[in-house]
């Protein structure tokens, strides 16, 4: 069985790796608009990014822009950017951090806890498969998928 913290770790590290045009062009020129946004004042929404980038002669879209603030943030080059319904900001004060932080913590629980729904849903689906009942579930199973759900060969 594939180690989970390996998968996972592979699919953040593709997400985080930024193509040559994203590292060279669009990195400075995000890191220029962001870098004076020092107040909850003055967000800087996706919208707005990508139509100062136009400006630029650059188009981006809101994955693009996602990847490139993950990388700014991981690689600590604007600290304490934050975000809220509105766009982003830097963090200017501790409760403000702390604030951020609490929210992206329940975010975090609330997704596990979808995660495990969705587990819990597919197991009772690939269950419902084996023992020959019907149901919406198409595809192909695996050996793995009889290996990881402890349903064995019998042997």
């Amino acid at each position: 069985m594939e180690n989970l913290s390996n998968t996972t770790n592979s699919k953040v590290s593709s997400f985080s790796q930024l193509t040559s045009h994203e590292q060279n062009v669009l990195l400075p020129l995000v890191i220029g608009i962001m870098s004076h946004r020092n107040d909850r004042e003055k967000v800087f929404s996706n919208t707005k990014i990508r139509r100062v980038l136009k400006d630029f002669g650059q188009d981006i879209n809101d994955m693009q822009i996602r990847k490139i603030v993950f990388h700014i943030r991981n690689n600590h080059i604007i600290p304490l950017l934050l975000a809220n319904n509105e766009g982003y900001y830097i963090g200017t004060n501790i409760q403000q951090v702390n604030s951020w932080i609490e929210t992206q913590e329940g975010k975090i629980e609330a997704m596990k806890m979808t995660l495990q729904s969705i587990k819990a849903q597919m197991d009772e689906k690939m269950t419902a498969l084996v023992n020959g009942e019907a149901n919406d579930l198409t595809g192909q199973m695996s050996i793995f998928d009889f290996q990881c759900r402890g349903w064995g060969w019998g042997w």
